[in-house]
């Protein structure tokens, strides 16, 4: 009898039926042997027939198979919800963002070259340490030597404004349409 009983539980609980606290409570009793009150042996009297129907043995595969059923197509919906997911691009959006951002801390890397140079001259020597910094390095060769800050500069204002743009379509992904 506690079996079927809690089967029936589970049951009812997989619907989505009832005070699903008060079944999960009288679950919880039920797997730990103890026995129910007369209230609560009641409320299942009652909620066990409404919600499972006859508990003969083909109404209760029947009950089975519903539930499976239903959480098949839940987990179909999920899958559905994951693809579109997919198909809108999140993938390719991370990826551009962590592109850019690595290529911002590259191209800081190389800005800051002055103020990092003191601090691992050190523990490098000068003649490796100049190695450590490529982009000036070609942008010396190049006769560009400021152009590192200026791509630094611009990388690091187009960090606020991309934030925003993100931002601003998170909060427009959020609201709630009215259907009047």
């Amino acid at each position: 009898m506690s079996e079927d009983l809690i089967g029936a539980i589970q049951q009812i609980l997989i619907l989505g039926k009832g005070d699903q606290g008060r079944l999960e409570y009288l679950l919880d009793l039920l797997q730990k042997g103890t026995p129910l009150p007369d209230s609560d042996k009641n409320y299942l009297q009652v909620l066990i027939p409404l919600y499972l129907g006859p508990q003969d043995p083909e109404s209760y595969k029947k009950n089975v198979e519903s539930a499976i059923t239903k959480l098949h197509d839940e987990i179909r919906e999920l899958d559905e919800k994951m693809t579109g997911v997919k198909r809108k691009g999140f993938e390719k959006y991370v990826g551009r963002k962590a592109i850019l951002f690595f290529i911002t801390v590259f191209v800081g890397w190389n800005a800051l070259q002055s103020y990092v140079v003191p601090i691992l001259s050190d523990f490098i020597p000068n003649s490796v340490l100049q190695y450590a910094f490529p982009l000036n390095l070609a942008a010396n060769y190049l006769n560009y030597g400021q152009i590192t800050w200026v791509a630094f500069l611009i990388l690091s204002i187009s960090w606020p404004f991309i934030g925003l743009i993100h931002m601003i379509k998170f909060i427009r992904s959020r609201k709630i349409p009215n259907n009047h």
